[in-house]
C-alpha cells in the first residue's frame, strides 16, 4: 500500500527531471544558436556600412519569403504525417522522402521568380548590377542548403534524437559567426558576403544532420502517392500558406517600398535584436509541437497546448517590460547609427512576441490536421491589413513596425479562433503519452 502512495510522487517527480533534462537542453543548444545568430548578426549591423546593411536586410527578407515560398507547410505536415504513421504502424520515412522532394521542385520554380524580384527591388534603391547579382547568388545558395537542413533536423527530432540535431545547428551557427567576424576583421564589408556566411551556415548543418541518421524510404519506393498525401493535406491551407510566406519579409518591403534606404536599415537593425525572441520560438516548433505530436491521450494534449502556450505568454511579457524599461542599453548594441530608436524597439519586441504566441497556434493547427478555415483566415487577414496601409503612415520606421504589431495581434485573433472548434469537437484519439 506504502508503495502504491508512492507511486503518483514517483511518476511525477520523474517527468518533473524529464522536462528538466529536455529544457536543459535545449535552452544550452538553442542559446548557443540563438547567441551566435545574434553576434553575427551584430557584428553586420555595427561594421557594415548602412547602405550595405540595406541590401543586406533586402536580400536577407528575399530569404526569408523564399524559404518560405519553397515549403507552403510541408515541412511542418511532417509532424501530422508522424503522428498519423504512430497510430496506424506506418513507415514515416517515406513521407520525408516525399516532403523533401516536393521542396527542391519548389526551389527549381521559385528561383525563377526571386531572379527577376529581387534585382528589380535593389535597382530601385541605386544599387550595381554586379552587387545584386552577386546578393542574388547567396540567396539561392542560402535557400537551397536551408531546405535539407529543416527537413533533416526536423525528422532528427521527430525520432527523438535531438542531442544530434542540436548539435548539427550549433555547428552550423557557429561557423556562421567566425565567417562574419573574418568578414570584419578583413574589411570585406559587403552584403552579399554576409548573406553567403549565412548559406555556409546552413549548409553545415544540413549536412550534418544528413549524416545523423535521418529514417530512409526502402530502395524503389515509389513516393508518387506520399507526394499526393502530402498535397491533398496542403491544399486547403496553400492560399494561406502563399500569404503567410510574405509575412516575414513585409515589413522590410513596405520600408523599402514608402520609406529611404536607411528605413530598411533601421528596420533590420532592430529585427536583431528581435531575434532574442527567436531562440523561444524555436522552443515551440523545436520541443513543444514536437512532444505535442507523441501525445495520443487527449486530455493529457489539452493541458500540455495550455502548459506550453502559458510558458510562451510569459516569455512574451517578460521580454516586452525589457524593451520598455531598457530601450537605451538594447539600442546602445547596435551602434551609433541607431541610438534613439526607443519607441520603435517597443514596437518590434511587442511584435515579436505576438509572431511568437501566433506561430505556436498555426504550428498546432496544422498538426492537428485544424486547417479547414485557413483560406478564410488569409482573406480576413488581407481585408484588415489594407485598411492598415489605408490608415497607417508607412514612410516611416515607426509607422512600419506599427503596422507590423498590429498585423500580428489580428493574425494572433484568427489564428485562436481557428483553434477553438478544434477544441470544442476533437478528433477522437486513444492511448497514452509516449
Amino acid at each position: 500500500m506504502a508503495g502504491d502512495a508512492l507511486t503518483p510522487a514517483r511518476t511525477s517527480e520523474g517527468r518533473l527531471r524529464q522536462w528538466v533534462g529536455i529544457l536543459s537542453a535545449f535552452f544550452t543548444a538553442q542559446g548557443l544558436i540563438q547567441l551566435a545568430g545574434i553576434a553575427a548578426g551584430l557584428l553586420l549591423v555595427r561594421t557594415l556600412p548602412v547602405r550595405e546593411f540595406a541590401l543586406y536586410t533586402l536580400a536577407l527578407s528575399v530569404t526569408t519569403f523564399f524559404t518560405f515560398l519553397s515549403d507552403l507547410g510541408s515541412t511542418g505536415s511532417l509532424v501530422h504525417f508522424f503522428h498519423r504513421a504512430q497510430q496506424q504502424g506506418e513507415d514515416f520515412a517515406p513521407y520525408l522522402a516525399a516532403v523533401l522532394s516536393l521542396r527542391r521542385l519548389a526551389f527549381l520554380l521559385g528561383a525563377l521568380a526571386v531572379a527577376v524580384a529581387f534585382p528589380h527591388a535593389a535597382l530601385a534603391k541605386g544599387y550595381g548590377g554586379l552587387e545584386i547579382a552577386l546578393a542574388l547568388a547567396a540567396v539561392l545558395v542560402a535557400v537551397w542548403f536551408q531546405i535539407g537542413a529543416a527537413v533533416q533536423v526536423l525528422s532528427l527530432r521527430l525520432a527523438d534524437r535531438y542531442l544530434v540535431s542540436y548539435r548539427a545547428e550549433v555547428c552550423g551557427a557557429v561557423l556562421r559567426l567566425l565567417l562574419t567576424t573574418t568578414m570584419a576583421a578583413t574589411a570585406l564589408l559587403f552584403a552579399w558576403i554576409g548573406v553567403l556566411a549565412t548559406a555556409m551556415g546552413t549548409a553545415t548543418t544540413a549536412l550534418l544532420a544528413a549524416r545523423g541518421g535521418a529514417p530512409r524510404p526502402p530502395a524503389g519506393s515509389d513516393l508518387q502517392p506520399y507526394r499526393k498525401r502530402v498535397l491533398r493535406y496542403l491544399v486547403p491551407t496553400l492560399p494561406s500558406a502563399l500569404y503567410f510566406a510574405i509575412q516575414g519579409p513585409l515589413v522590410i518591403w513596405l520600408a523599402a517600398t514608402f520609406g529611404a534606404t536607411r528605413n530598411i536599415a533601421e528596420v533590420g537593425a532592430l529585427s536583431r535584436l528581435g531575434l532574442v525572441v527567436g531562440m523561444f520560438s524555436a522552443l515551440s516548433s523545436v520541443v513543444f509541437v514536437p512532444r505535442l505530436a507523441r501525445v495520443t491521450d487527449e486530455r493529457l494534449w489539452r493541458v500540455r497546448y495550455v502548459q506550453f502556450g502559458g510558458a510562451l505568454a510569459a516569455i512574451a511579457l517578460a521580454l516586452f517590460a525589457t524593451a520598455a524599461l531598457l530601450p537605451g542599453a538594447l539600442l546602445w548594441v547596435l551602434g551609433e547609427s541607431y541610438t534613439g530608436l526607443h519607441r520603435e524597439l517597443v514596437l518590434v519586441v511587442a511584435g515579436s512576441g505576438l509572431t511568437l504566441l501566433d506561430g505556436y497556434v498555426v504550428s498546432v493547427n496544422l498538426a492537428r490536421g485544424w486547417n479547414r478555415w485557413q483560406g478564410l483566415a488569409m482573406a480576413v487577414l488581407v481585408v484588415i491589413q489594407a485598411a492598415f496601409v489605408a490608415f497607417i503612415s508607412l514612410d516611416t520606421t515607426g509607422g512600419v513596425l506599427t503596422f507590423n504589431l498590429l498585423s500580428s495581434a489580428a493574425a494572433l485573433a484568427i489564428q485562436v479562433a481557428i483553434a477553438v472548434p478544434g477544441f470544442v469537437r476533437p478528433p477522437g484519439l486513444a492511448g497514452n503519452n509516449a
